[in-house]
């Protein structure tokens, strides 16, 4: 039986099945407002005839532990914003069951990954999303980075990765968007960033062709073109096209640096002269001094750093794309 048969059969034996689904809910999405959801979600798909349980998280690596350790499910929800999503994600691919599926009620505040893999963001219309059970292959992408002790951590992504500046706006964007919220606490992250910028030389291979990007303030590894609240990139890319996109911003003052922000919202920034592109599949990236990596919208350690594309890794309920 050739993949494109053996997808099918598979979609369909899941159809006929009743869902045994793991939610995995996180109480400080939206800062705190989207567990106000919770008994609506759990009635809603106990009603439709699902097999649920429920689990909360307490900390940032929970829904990763949780997803991992899943027994007895067919399908495991997120029920929280991106970071949730990030941790059902990595927990699903570290427990390398390929006979799970992964699902989105998106309860957060910037709906990157739901936006580009066509998940609706309001919770009825993603409950009827989750029960109507059409689910395909999507990629992902597998990194190595450094803990803040040097320790080698494997962990993966379906946004994007940032290498410099793009952590340190991660970092104030998500202790200021709970006062300001998404597009200004974003906002005003970015501009944070840029005053406070330190730029590096990094040393990069692609693909096993080695560069320097000299003076750079910023590495974006793509595999979804919607970066963070507004902010985008217009890249030929599609959830599982097997294609990563590595842009570098180096080589700016400040000046050149606030007069590309438009393009990051409009997306045109990726023909920016003086902008690096390039797509890839494999990426080491290193500097001599610390740069710390940001991936699905939260810090998580530094540099060296190797990703790897992973072509349709996982199984995605969605909409039809």
């Amino acid at each position: 039986m050739g993949p494109g048969r053996a997808h099918a059969a598979l979609q369909e034996t899941w159809h006929l099945q009743k869902m045994k689904a793991l939610l995995i809910m996180n109480p400080g999405s939206r800062s705190g407002r989207g567990k106000k959801s919770w008994a609506s979600i759990e009635s809603r798909l106990r009603e439709a005839g699902a097999d649920l349980r429920c689990a909360h998280t307490g900390g940032p690596d929970d829904a990763c532990k949780l997803a991992r350790a899943a027994a007895d499910r067919d399908t495991i929800v997120a029920v929280g914003g991106d970071g949730t999503i990030n941790g059902v994600l990595d927990g699903l691919l570290q427990s390398r069951r390929t006979d799970i599926r992964m699902g989105v009620i998106y309860t957060g505040t910037s709906p990157d990954f739901c936006r580009f893999n066509n998940i609706p963001t309001k919770p009825e219309a993603a409950m009827r999303t989750l029960l109507a059970g059409h689910s395909s292959p999507r990629d992902a992408a597998r990194i190595n980075y450094r803990d803040s002790s040097g320790n080698i951590v494997t962990a993966h992504f379906a946004c994007s990765c940032n290498i410099g500046l793009g952590a340190a706006v991660a970092r104030r964007a998500n202790s200021t968007r709970r006062y300001l919220g998404d597009a200004c606490g974003t906002g005003l992250a970015v501009l944070r960033a840029l005053a406070a910028k330190e730029p590096a030389d990094l040393e990069l291979e692609l693909d096993g062709e080695k560069l320097t990007l000299p003076a750079a303030d910023n590495l974006t590894v793509a595999k979804n073109p919607y970066i963070a609240s507004g902010l985008k990139l217009k890249l030929d890319l599609a959830p599982a096209d097997g294609r990563l996109w590595a842009l570098g911003v180096h080589n700016k003052s400040r000046a050149g640096l606030l007069a590309l922000v438009p393009g990051f919202y409009s997306g045109e920034v990726v023909s920016a002269p003086g902008v690096f592109l390039r797509g890839c599949h494999r990426l080491k990236v290193r500097a001599s001094v610390p740069r710390e990596v940001e991936f699905d919208g939260d810090p998580r350690g530094f540099l060296p750093a190797e990703i790897e594309l992973l072509p349709k890794a996982f199984e995605l309920i969605s909409d039809p794309l």
